[in-house]
């Protein structure tokens, strides 16, 4: 059983970009994403993560540009963050989630959210 969110228009900005940008603009981008991940969550009936409960998360990327392997993991951190928010999952520490992250080049730059079991 898998839950898969799709959030086209957004994609995961490098680690890089986000070292050097202002604090306040990566709160707003977490936001953002903490709307998108809701938005998709109550679009697909998704449940919300219990206590402690423990998922193979995968987060695809679609990019016009491909990052470094670092880059790209690093970028995913406002993401995971509003999945936890959002109760997508409990928590993002490896006793929780299994996090595998995956980029493609593609014309249409868009994220994909796979949970699973």
């Amino acid at each position: 059983m898998s839950d898969v969110l799709e959030i086209f228009g957004k994609k995961i900005q490098s680690g890089n970009k986000i070292i050097r940008n202002h604090w306040a603009v990566n709160a707003r981008n977490k936001q953002e994403w903490c709307v998108l991940v809701r938005n998709q969550m109550r679009l697909k009936k998704v449940v919300k993560a219990k206590e402690n409960e423990k998922y193979t998360l995968m987060i695809i990327s679609y990019r016009k540009r491909l990052l470094d392997k670092d880059n790209l993991y690093t970028g995913c951190k406002s993401l995971l963050d509003a999945c936890v928010i959002e109760d997508l999952i409990w928590d993002d520490n490896p006793d929780c989630i299994d996090l595998k992250v995956q980029q493609y080049k593609s014309t249409e730059e868009h994220t994909m959210i796979i949970r699973k079991k």
